[in-house]
């Protein structure tokens, strides 16, 4: 045996595994030629290859082997096994955190000693499946090798055992199942004793198999369209209508040949200053003092956007200033806190810091006139933008840190007070996949009214929002409604976000006596041995971990059920909404740094974090792969289905086929129509009673809440409502909190509608037919059902290919009409507070130019007085806004589809041009579309 688990033979193109042909294939330098057979290497048993296997084999079972360690990894893919050692090749040398990468980037390893062999071939994709399953067991690669535990293994043992526990599911990691699984001498799971193995306490097989899958579909989609697209460039014609149609095809297809990942994925970290939040991005990106943190002082206004760069191995920093017009108007309201009045309270020392930080100590005693004249700053240029390219981290901190960084040093010039936003992007971060964006959310308030709309704006983008906190700073209840009734109430409603996750940081940061004291712990109870090498360390280590546990069970008993009722409203079935971690950024730099430390890796959740951040990027690259894939399986069965009708000489219109599908079309658009309609009346009917609600308790609700809040020091506080009305009615205070008196006054008319969860359940993520999601999921099964497709798949091959066009062309559309309904439904939520914005404004600028003794008494006299003779009038107005926006997205909706797949039909079913004789054939490029349709699960052929 030339090589451990290979055996090589002298077969003559018979069964065994063969390079391709290709030249330089880099696949094949991996390859070991030449064996008929295979060892595994954890247990000696030896397995013949029955087929002839190349590179090229698609829909095959293979192992990845190091030659150092002599481990072994099963895997399947569904397409060519070159594409798939082209994906792994590219995960270890970007570094990704992932199990085979990880592996080859260890120490004293590389990519060169990876091995990758075929072993068999599967004929579908439940096969591949089943085979892969009963290699891993039969080599032994969970507990001996790099393979991931699947969740069928988990749940068989579990079953078996009468352990109904949903693992697997968010409330627990399938990997710590493994603490007591191993297989026994024929390759099955039992439960007789505990596993150590670190590497799968971290990773979850199902997401790392979808993410492969993903890859694999892609690519392939990525190669069949750019075959297609060559192959077209040879057709030519002679009728107006046959080129018309050919340009349109040929303009399609180069479409889809460019295609790149559109969709950023936005996780906002939402916590006050000091929380960790900079420090929790260094550790998850990598990089040591990527932002400040520790003795250096973030700033606070600056938002601050971390994403990969995927164009060049350069760091990269983009920095976007306010406009001049902002910054005048922003400085003429500076200069007039500090004359107005010296009381040195929060807004206060803000205009403090951002006129010295800008014009120097000299700048307090200026007035504004001399302060807008005094400096030019040649470091911002005229268009608004700085861009840099960096070698180096360190470089890209150095020259940024004056533009995010809030401590001024002897002589040295800030920009921060001109900043809109800062985007780095990182060119080596195993965490942050293409298209993860991580966004630092400033920490304090700002009396700044284009920072305030960035606020709400960058939050209505988050698909995940992570709360930060300190763990000696346990989040109570009352602070728990106030950051989901007031700083976050708009994610779900009127946003994209699916997911809340909360930190608690400093996890290193114990007295263990205390945490002794309090929980009345014992040695035995901290699994603390009496004779150990340092019981300092050890007994530090228990305290952490055992503090760490009981605050997750907190955190989740206090929050769990609250996020889900935000995010989801009343959905029983629901999973990955909410999330809980508790981190040591300054453990895990002490690791990376080989510094003595007190938690060993996996115990800081910084590895825990970067698998949560890529389980979000895998929920939203599946179905990014899938519409893609969708489209370019449209594209060929168009192809292949007009050929198909040339060949045979039909030319038919299917009439029949028009009209019943045309029939089916208009019941499903008269059941969303009728459903839209049931949702009008009840919406109608809430906010009748919300308007009464609203116009009874506005007075009481302004005054209470905003205008003289009890219990609150009314000193100074007459800022607070200049700010508040300086910014049409919404004011994000570091130390009392979002101040946002349109909500106030609307905020009966939400909660009339919040009642029913009627607008979680209308535009919700599930699938119940009470969503419109619902009702596109139900129309894309029924309109061409499985049944139908598979029938003329025997009967009728060029039928069937014109079905399946127009299911994926239904698919296209249903993908266009979601974007426009997320763009809608944030429109909608937001337009009662908005409506109440618009009828305020003209008496908020008029508050924000009162000056003076008794400036606050007048600001709210004026304020109540707008109120009361609005409030008749306001809320009807902000009901009819609502109702009007929601009557046009229904209009829009039903129009569209009626309308879209219509002209769909109309094209597949109608004749194909007579003169377009040379169409290519596209028989290979269909096979590897069903292929990934197959693995994604994807219902189009």
């Amino acid at each position: 045996m030339a090589e451990a688990g290979l055996s090589f033979q002298n077969a003559d193109n018979g069964a065994g595994i063969y390079k391709c042909k290709a030249k330089g294939c880099i696949c094949c330098r991996h390859i070991w030629a030449g064996a008929d057979a295979f060892q595994s290497t954890a247990t000696g048993k030896q397995y013949s290859i029955k087929k002839y296997l190349t590179c090229k084999t698609p829909i095959v079972i293979y192992i990845i082997q190091c030659k150092k360690c002599k481990v072994q990894y099963v895997g399947k893919t569904s397409t060519k096994l070159q594409k798939r050692f082209n994906n792994h090749r590219s995960s270890i040398r970007m570094r990704e955190h992932r199990p085979i990468s990880d592996h080859f980037n260890s120490d004293d390893h590389s990519l060169d000693d990876l091995i990758i062999y075929p072993i068999e071939q599967a004929k579908d994709s439940t096969e591949l499946h089943e085979r892969e399953l009963y290699w891993i067991r039969k080599l032994e690669t969970i507990t001996k090798g790099l393979n991931l535990v699947p969740f069928e293994c988990v749940r068989e043992q579990q079953l078996d055992a009468g352990d109904e526990r949903p693992v697997g599911s968010a409330e627990g990691r399938v990997q710590e199942s493994m603490e007591s699984l191993q297989l026994d001498g024929n390759g099955e799971l039992t439960t007789k004793r505990k596993v150590k193995n670190k590497r799968q306490s971290l990773f979850s097989y199902e997401t790392e198999e979808l993410l492969l899958t993903c890859n694999d579909a892609l690519e392939d989609g990525k190669q069949a369209i750019s075959q297609i697209y060559t192959k077209l460039q040879s057709v030519s014609c002679r009728e107006e209508q046959s080129k018309t149609f050919l340009e349109t095809l040929k303009m399609k297809i180069s479409h889809l040949t460019e295609y790149s990942p559109k969709e950023k994925i936005y996780i906002g970290l939402f916590g006050k200053t000091g929380a960790g939040k900079s420090s929790l991005i260094n550790a998850i990106v990598n990089e040591n003092q990527l932002l400040p943190s520790g003795s250096m002082r973030a700033c606070t206004s600056v938002f601050v956007h971390v994403q990969a760069n995927t164009d060049s191995k350069k760091y990269k920093a983009d920095i976007e200033f306010i406009s001049t017009e902002d910054w005048r108007s922003e400085l003429q309201y500076l200069v007039d806190l500090l004359k107005e009045n010296a009381e040195d309270d929060e807004m206060v020392q803000m205009a403090k810091e951002k006129i010295r930080a800008i014009y120097g100590e000299e700048g307090l005693k200026k007035n504004y006139r001399e302060l807008v004249g005094a400096r030019a700053f040649p470091e911002i240029p005229a268009s608004g933008r700085r861009t840099w390219d960096f070698d180096t981290a360190e470089e890209l901190s150095q020259s940024i840190e004056c533009y995010i960084r809030s401590d001024k040093r002897p002589g040295e010039q800030l920009f921060w007070p001109l900043v809109k936003r800062v985007t780095i992007s990182l060119p080596k971060s195993p965490a942050l996949l293409e298209g993860i964006v991580l966004v630092d959310l400033p920490g304090a308030g700002d009396v700044s009214k284009h920072r305030s709309e960035m606020w709400k704006e960058c939050l209505g983008q988050c698909s995940s929002v992570w709360i930060v906190n300190e763990t000696n700073r346990a989040l109570s209840e009352k602070v728990a409604n106030e950051i989901f009734d007031k700083s976050l109430r708009t994610v779900a409603g009127g946003g994209e976000c699916h997911n809340i996750t909360f930190i608690a940081t400093k996890t290193d940061v114990i007295n263990p006596e205390e945490i002794r004291r309090n929980y009345h712990l014992t040695d035995e109870d901290l699994d603390i041995e009496s004779k150990i090498v340092d019981p300092e360390r050890r007994e530090k280590q228990a305290c952490i971990l055992f503090r760490n546990e009981r605050l997750k069970e907190d955190i989740s008993a206090l929050l769990k059920e609250k996020t889900k009722k935000f995010l989801l409203g009343d959905e029983e079935h629901s999973d990955g909404f909410f999330d809980a971690f508790t981190v040591s950024s300054e453990q895990f730099k002490r690791i990376a740094q080989k510094k003595s430390n007190v938690l060993e890796l996996n115990e800081t959740e910084l590895p825990y974090m970067e698998e949560h951040i890529k389980k979000l990027y895998v929920s939203h690259s599946v179905k990014e792969v899938k519409d893609y894939i969708s489209d370019v399986s449209g594209i060929i069965s168009h192809l292949h289905f007009s050929k198909d009708a040339l060949r045979s000489k039909v030319q038919s219109s299917h009439s029949q086929e028009f009209i019943r599908l045309k029939k089916k079309l208009n019941d499903m658009c008269t059941t969303l129509k009728e459903a839209l309609s049931k949702v009008y009346t009840e919406l109608q009917d809430c906010l009748l009673m919300g308007t009464r609600a609203a116009q009874k308790a506005c007075p009481r609700n302004a005054t209470e809440s905003v205008l003289e809040p009890t219990g609150r020091d009314n000193r100074g506080y007459h800022k607070t409502l200049k700010a508040l009305c300086r910014n049409d009615g919404y004011y994000r205070s570091g130390t009392v909190g979002v101040v946002d008196l349109n909500y106030t006054l609307s905020e009966p008319m939400y909660k009339k509608m919040n009642e029913k969860n009627l607008f979680l359940t209308t535009f919700g993520s599930g699938c119940s037919r009470a969503s419109i999601k619902g009702i596109f999921s139900s129309f894309l099964v029924d309109f061409i059902s499985k049944e139908l497709l598979n029938e003329h798949m025997k009967n009728n091959t060029e039928k069937y290919l014109r079905l399946v066009y127009i299911r994926t062309e239904q698919i296209k559309l249903h993908k266009k009409l979601e974007k426009e309904i997320l763009k809608r439904k944030k429109q909608i939520y937001n337009s009662l507070s908005d409506s109440i914005r618009d009828t305020m404004k003209q008496t908020y600028q008029e508050c924000s130019g009162i000056h003076g003794k008794f400036a606050a008494r007048k600001i709210q006299e004026k304020l109540t007085d707008k109120i009361e003779t609005s409030k008749n009038a306001m809320f009807l107005k902000a009901r009819d806004k609502m109702l009007k926006e929601f009557s046009n997205l229904q209009k829009f909706l039903v129009e569209e589809m009626e309308t879209q797949m219509t002209t769909s039909l109309k094209l597949a079913l109608n004749q194909i041009p007579d003169d377009l004789t040379d169409l290519p054939d596209v028989k290979e490029e269909i096979e590897m579309m069903k292929r990934c349709c197959d693995s994604l699960d994807l219902q189009v052929f």
